[in-house]
């Protein structure tokens, strides 16, 4: 079976799109995967790729399925088309709507998921979502789950961590939160939480990258940190490269995550990997994920997240606890799974 991929995120690789498109290219094998791409210098250019270059290039290539890895199917295709739908933030989340153009590109590609033959999705909560908000019938979508990424499960020397703690000015107890500083992520609330901890010891560690240019999408974390008193025990890390990552998690006390929308929830299901206790949000993909090996709570409810954290923070039976039980709930989720999965669908699909 040969498939054509749009492989536009070929050039973002550190997005999770572009994970997801590296991870399923390396462990496709019952498949040709003809990736077709283009680097797309403006936001035109991108739609006259998904709309009209990739169709007409995956139509000459004679391909048996087409496959749009991310949300922007074209309207038009000659051959069966499979489209992975990962989340509907903007449609879910008004504000990530930014503009009449954005909002008219919403609606463009949501016509085009609706004319596919198959969507697949990273969870059963993105399932739901794509059923209810597009109008989809459930039978034409189809959950395949991600996984944690290998290079990040790799076992850490103590000398590793040491030296990244160095790097990054961190204590021998530092809570790690890593991922998007966006407003879904919901960053100050923990922010608050662990300023209701002011007797017991911890230090906080946020990897992601600041930005100041759009302050409704992207809260001023620095000036909430002053605001509640706490800014001495938060250390901001900028955008944490790769090849710290495994130590940053391997040497931390525990893991929060309070995010209010995943579609799928890669940086906790990481972290469970390499064994962090992790506190996570109850809201959408992540309970699948979690299972019974994270402490999960309502990130709105007040106090929840304090209190949780306050169990981790001084129970060593507790951590050692989800410790154990994290790696054993992570490798559930394999790219080697995912991939044969997809390969399953295609040839559904095609069939």
């Amino acid at each position: 079976m040969r498939v054509a991929l749009n492989a536009h995120f070929r050039h973002h690789p550190g997005t999770g799109s572009g994970q997801y498109l590296t991870h399923l290219l390396r462990h496709l094998s019952g498949v040709e995967a003809l990736p077709l791409f283009r680097r797309a210098p403006s936001s035109l250019a991108k739609l006259l790729w998904e709309q009209t270059r990739f169709p007409l290039a995956a139509h000459r290539s004679g391909a048996d399925v087409w496959h749009v890895p991310y949300f922007a199917p074209p309207l038009v295709h000659t051959r069966p088309l499979v489209v992975t739908i990962h989340d509907l933030i903007p449609l879910i989340i008004p504000e990530y709507a930014t503009s009449p153009l954005v909002r008219a590109y919403n609606r463009l590609v949501s016509a085009g998921a609706r004319r596919a033959d198959l969507i697949l999705a990273d969870s059963e909560a993105s399932k739901r979502d794509i059923v209810r908000l597009l109008g989809i019938p459930a039978a034409r979508v189809r959950v395949v789950y991600l996984a944690a990424d290998e290079a990040v499960m790799r076992p850490v020397p103590a000398d590793e961590i040491a030296a990244v703690r160095r790097k990054y000015g961190l204590a021998d107890r530092y809570v790690l939160y890593f991922g998007g500083l966006d407003k879904r992520k919901n960053v100050p609330a923990l922010l608050r939480a662990l300023a209701e901890l002011r007797d017991v010891d911890w230090q906080l560690a946020v990897s992601g990258r600041l930005r100041t240019d759009n302050p409704v999408l992207f809260p001023d974390l620095p000036a909430a940190a002053a605001q509640l008193g706490i800014q001495d025990r938060v250390r901001f890390l900028g955008f944490a490269p790769d090849e710290d990552k495994p130590a940053l998690i391997h040497g931390a006390t525990c893991f929060a995550f309070p995010s209010h929308y995943e579609g799928f929830g890669m940086d906790p299901l990481e972290a469970l990997a390499c064994g962090a206790p992790v506190v996570c949000s109850d809201r959408s993909s992540l309970p699948e994920l979690m299972g019974d090996a994270a402490l999960l709570v309502d990130p709105d409810a007040p106090g929840a997240l304090a209190a949780a954290l306050r169990r981790v923070l001084a129970d060593d039976a507790l951590r050692a606890d989800l410790a154990a039980r994290g790696p054993a709930q992570a490798a559930r989720f394999t790219w080697q799974r995912t991939a044969r999965e997809t390969e399953e669908a295609y040839a559904a699909c095609a069939s």
